[in-house]
């Protein structure tokens, strides 16, 4: 099957919804699979980290935060100091492991993500797909584009945020009893914003999983022109009810395994490790079923808005 043309403003948010869905539940030991090597190492090295490194570190920034917050506001500044300055170096401890944590998960989702693209518009049995890590051009060309991609957004999300401060800074000036509202408002229009620029960019990691790299980021955002709304659509159901899910798999575990703690940011190094452990499998599956459904919905949108050459065709 050859790429269809689609018209402005015609493309199919719910039947690209339902190949997706289809499609990734059609063939879920694949999923499985596919995520095994790339994501099932990666769930291995990432929970060794938190235990041995991360999970201590945070619990003292946690630690740290609750410590500041409980000062009395006439505090000495000496002490307001000390506090903020315990904070920061916890802080850094953190961060000093969370980065190479997330820049490891950005390379096994880009594995994984990238073989799943080459599934769904190549087959089942085509090259580089299926249980087996491979990791090469392609698989870089897909990370450097997602780094850039988040780096544009945040950006792009960084002034957007400072012109809505200041915006909302002269209204609650003006008019006190809005500040809660404009915060809400400014909340819902970061997440849109988010949400669009992604869309806008986000076919170009289709095309580097197949290797055509001369659809990048601009080819992307020329080719979702005036197609926003539908992209915005399909990517947030896509996406959204696997992230309830977490959200509520990752609050249910804190209520069966820590039935008396009310506030989970006093949780200490020893109760995250036990959460760590306990969520790993879980966690690997819905991250697995996450990136094959994202990865194919977005592949079928590719399919009919990116102009792929003749060899590509969808599997649904």
């Amino acid at each position: 099957m050859t790429a269809q043309n689609t018209e402005q403003n015609q493309l199919p948010v719910t039947q690209i919804w339902r190949e997706a869905y289809g499609f990734v539940f059609s063939v879920p030991l694949r999923v499985l699979l596919t995520a095994l090597l790339p994501l099932g190492l990666y769930a291995l090295a990432s929970s060794w980290i938190q235990v041995q490194f991360l999970n201590k570190a945070a619990a003292e920034v946690m630690a740290a935060s609750n410590e500041l917050a409980a000062l009395d506001p006439n505090a000495a500044e000496a002490e307001f100091g000390a506090a903020m300055l315990q904070m920061v170096q916890a802080g850094i401890s953190m961060m000093q492991w969370l980065v190479p944590l997330l820049v490891l998960g950005g390379l096994a989702g880009a594995a994984m993500a990238a073989a799943w693209h080459r599934t769904t518009l190549i087959g089942l049995d085509a090259e580089r797909t299926g249980l087996g890590l491979h990791f090469g051009r392609t698989e870089v060309s897909y990370f450097y584009r997602a780094v850039v991609m988040v780096l544009l957004t945040v950006l792009g999300l960084v002034v957007a945020g400072v012109i809505i401060g200041i915006l909302t800074g002269v209204l609650s000036a003006i008019v006190p009893g809005l500040a809660g509202i404009f915060s809400i408002l400014t909340a819902g229009v970061m997440i849109l914003l988010w949400l669009y620029l992604w869309a806008r960019l986000i076919l170009c990691l289709p095309a580097a999983a197949l290797g055509i790299y001369e659809f990048g980021i601009r080819t992307a955002w020329r080719a979702t022109r005036g197609h926003a709304g539908r992209l915005m659509l399909i990517y947030a159901g896509l996406l959204i009810p696997f992230t309830v899910l977490g959200f509520l798999f990752d609050n249910g575990i804190n209520r069966i395994l820590f039935q008396g703690v009310t506030d989970v940011s006093t949780l200490d190094a020893t109760q995250l490790n036990l959460k760590t452990w306990v969520g790993m499998v879980p966690t690997f599956i819905i991250t697995a079923f996450t990136t094959a459904l994202v990865a194919s919905g977005i592949s079928y949108t590719y399919y009919r808005l990116g102009q792929p050459p003749s060899w590509v065709a969808k599997v649904s």
